[in-house]
């Protein structure tokens, strides 16, 4: 007899056994001399609380034959044979039983004592006798809510917690999660290895009850408006502008887990593959067996079944990696109930407050459940890839916020490119943003050059003042130190020993360095594929140089793509990006290209990925901290109603120089100028070529041919001299060539 059907004959007789109880209650029904004693002992004993016999064996048929979540059956023994005596004690206090009235007929329906039984009602006569009817009351009550607490780990006062809490706006129909969100580690023996278990029920994630869109807008507004700005530009976005994370179970079902690894064990027995299980730790989405092979087993022998281990296990997909340190595989199984991490629960955890990271940026939890809280700085550039609808967007999201939450638009600068329109759009409200979110390819590879060129401004400054990096130099302009502006000599060894008595007054204005601080700029790329596949010359190369060279100077790069191909993903590219996150891919190929290994296309998706830290070889498995659509979209509306801040941030985007007229510039200057570009060179239809690619609003080499009526070769010329005028821009795959100029401006540049 297999367990499926030990499991089904045994859901069976609690369902006769629990209809026979149920039966032999109502005195009317025939059910013979041992069903009548029964009842008669069932209502006598217990009351009304008799009732729970036969909901209990309802209950675990339904559950045998997987029509309910699987129950723990001590607990619900407890919560039955509990309420089976508080319901009973209850009736007896409020109608008052004495114990003449403890046995009346069977068939009498109308005495109160026939709900009551003779144990709770002692137990009723007893305490009334002791505190009176309140008393007994109240003793109910709190017998009650500890029978709850421990068995359903609710009780009825949970919807008041953290409301007096100072500055804490709770959110309606949400009860607010527990302190401690996830177990931590268990590293425990498990059960022996000969004892037969049942197999567990399929980890399919349990999705959390989710309020209405409207409900949750309108709770997000409501704590905007709770938690006003004061007008301070340094005032940093409260947490309560984030959902409180739903309430969920923080202890891991320990005996869950057990099953889980002894059927683990003896599936890799099928197999004809020995070992031991040395612990387990637990984490939110995923648990991690160390199984330790036998002598003489290969541990590419476990790798190898890891799609056998699923299948056996019922889970959508296992992943097997060596343990670093530990002479054990890690075998890690999805959890039967995962639990959600969100972006607010990270950023209220003792870990967020004390860390040191110069750009901290949360990613999530670990496999034994512990925050994971990475540094851009040290990074210093962040490689993300995976498949569409794996929790890419959102983790991007989740790392801008984190930064937003720690550092003003005066300390930190974004420049974000977005070829999808769609996914960064919400951020155009942002003060931190040193230009609207790009979403034009030529417009990207033009931002992209003017970082290339901010760089070399940077390395310039910190040159003409001594200074290793960004730090040392903004620690000695917060010292009140003179700073020398980089186009004047570079000062000699003496005049650095020196500026530690240098004031202002001593060197000339046009010297002195006014600009301020030196803010971070983090460079967000939402979809690489898209620039590599349309302008990858001009974006690869200064992809390349700031990977190189933009750490000291405070410029980082995350960079994200959906298409983990060597087309997209070029050798010049991944040497420089030693930090990389690898969410869920369709294949090893794919893995590999991110990871340079397996294991991403063993990933669950929504969230879970694989960080690999710069300068190590072996990537950390974590579940992604998710913040939606509509918290990103309340922090927005936070910065908006700054409105004494948002007209001085206002006023400091005017006083900088637009980064596309900037470059548009530079490509003039570069090619000459509207004066001074070479004409001798030019071709004789030059003008005219120019003509029709302004009555065209693009340019070709198809064009020229059909307008003016000339040769290929002859055409492919004249395009490369407009573009070398300043007249038409760079290449943008099979598209028109973008028209750079006005007909006003037609006379300067043609001559």
């Amino acid at each position: 007899m297999t367990t499926d059907d030990r499991r089904r004959l045994g859901a069976l007789s609690a369902l006769v056994l629990g209809v026979f109880a149920g039966l032999c209650l109502v005195p009317e029904i025939p059910t013979g001399a041992v069903g009548r004693t029964l009842g008669s002992l069932l209502w006598k004993g217990l009351g009304a609380g008799a009732v729970g016999l036969p909901v209990l064996g309802l209950a675990l048929a339904l559950a045998g034959f997987d029509r309910l979540p699987r129950l723990d059956m001590k607990r619900t023994a407890l919560l039955l044979g509990g309420l089976a005596l508080i319901v009973p004690f209850t009736i007896g206090v409020v109608t008052g039983a004495a114990p003449a009235a403890f046995d009346p007929p069977l068939l009498d329906w109308t005495v109160p004592a026939r709900a009551t039984g003779i144990v709770p009602g002692l137990l009723a006569y007893g305490a009334t006798g002791l505190i009176g009817k309140t008393g007994g009351l109240l003793l109910a009550f709190l017998s009650g809510s500890a029978l709850t607490i421990l068995t359903l780990a609710w009780h009825p006062l949970r919807r008041l917690e953290k409301a007096d809490r100072p500055g804490v706006v709770p959110v309606p129909a949400e009860a607010p999660a527990e302190a401690k969100r996830v177990a931590k580690a268990v590293p425990t023996p498990l059960v022996d290895d000969d004892q037969v278990v049942e197999a567990p029920p399929e980890p399919e994630p349990k999705p959390e009850k989710k309020k209405p869109a409207a409900k949750v807008a309108k709770a997000l507004k409501a704590a905007v408006a709770a938690v006003l700005p004061t007008g301070d530009e340094n005032e940093l976005p409260p947490v309560e502008l984030l959902q409180s994370p739903p309430a969920q179970d923080t202890t891991a079902d320990a005996a869950a887990l057990d099953k889980l690894g002894q059927l683990l064990m003896d599936t890799l027995r099928t197999f004809k593959v020995d070992g031991t299980i040395a612990g387990r730790t637990s984490g939110p989405v995923v648990t991690q067996f160390e199984v330790v092979p036998a002598p003489g087993v290969k541990a590419g022998r476990i790798i190898a079944l890891a799609d056998d281990l699923a299948i056996t296990m019922r889970a959508s997909s296992i992943r097997v990696a060596p343990i670093p340190g530990k002479g054990a595989v890690g075998v890690e199984v999805p959890n039967p109930s995962p639990r959600m991490v969100t972006l607010r629960e990270m950023l209220e955890a003792e870990e967020w407050d004390r860390s040191k990271a110069i750009l901290p940026v949360v990613l999530g939890r670990d496999l034994e459940g512990k925050p994971v809280i990475a540094d851009l700085a040290k990074m210093p550039h962040l490689l993300i890839a995976g498949a569409t609808g794996t929790g890419k967007s959102v983790g991007i999201n989740s790392i801008i916020s984190c930064l937003v939450y720690r550092y003003t638009a005066k300390q930190l600068r974004f420049l974000m490119v977005d070829p999808k329109m769609v996914e960064l759009s919400m951020y155009n409200d942002l003060p931190h943003l040193r230009h609207k979110v790009v979403t034009n390819n030529n417009d990207a590879a033009r931002v992209l050059k003017w970082a290339v060129y901010e760089m070399n401004r940077r390395y310039e400054l910190l040159h003409a003042n001594g200074s290793r990096n960004i730090a040392d130099f903004n620690r000695k302009l917060e010292e009140g130190k003179s700073l020398r502006n980089p186009l004047r000599p570079t000062p000699t060894l003496k005049d650095i020993s020196n500026q530690v008595e240098t004031t202002a007054p001593d060197l000339p204005p046009s010297d002195i360095y006014g600009e301020g601080i030196l803010p971070y700029i983090v460079i967000v790329v939402d979809e690489l594929a898209d620039l590599m596949m349309t302008v990858a010359a001009e974006v690869e190369t200064p992809l390349a140089m700031l990977a190189q060279k933009a750490r000291a100077i405070g410029i980082h790069l995350i960079l994200a793509t959906q298409r983990p191909s060597v087309n997209v993903l070029t050798g010049l590219i991944k040497a420089n990006f030693p930090s990389r996150i690898g969410f869920r891919v369709a294949s090893k190929v794919d893995s590999r290209t991110i990871l340079d290994q397996n294991g991403a296309e063993a990933l669950l998706g929504n969230g879970d990925m694989l960080f690999l830290p710069p300068g190590k070889s072996e990537p950390m498995r974590i579940q992604g901290a998710y913040i939606g659509t509509e918290e990103t979209e309340a922090v927005m509306e936070w910065f908006r109603v700054r409105r004494e801040a948002r007209r001085a941030a206002e006023q400091k985007e005017r006083d900088e120089a637009d980064i596309l007229e900037f470059m548009r510039a530079q490509e003039s200057d570069e090619a000459g100028g509207p004066e001074g570009a070479a004409t001798a060179d030019r071709d004789q239809l030059f003008r005219e070529a120019a003509e029709a690619c302004l009555q065209n609003q693009g340019g070709s080499t198809s064009l020229l041919q059909r307008k003016l009526r000339i040769g290929y070769g002859r055409a492919a010329r004249v395009i490369d001299q407009l573009h070398a005028a300043g007249i038409l821009g760079p290449p943008d795959g099979s598209k028109p060539r973008e028209v750079l100029i006005s007909f006003d401006q037609l006379d300067e540049y043609c001559g």
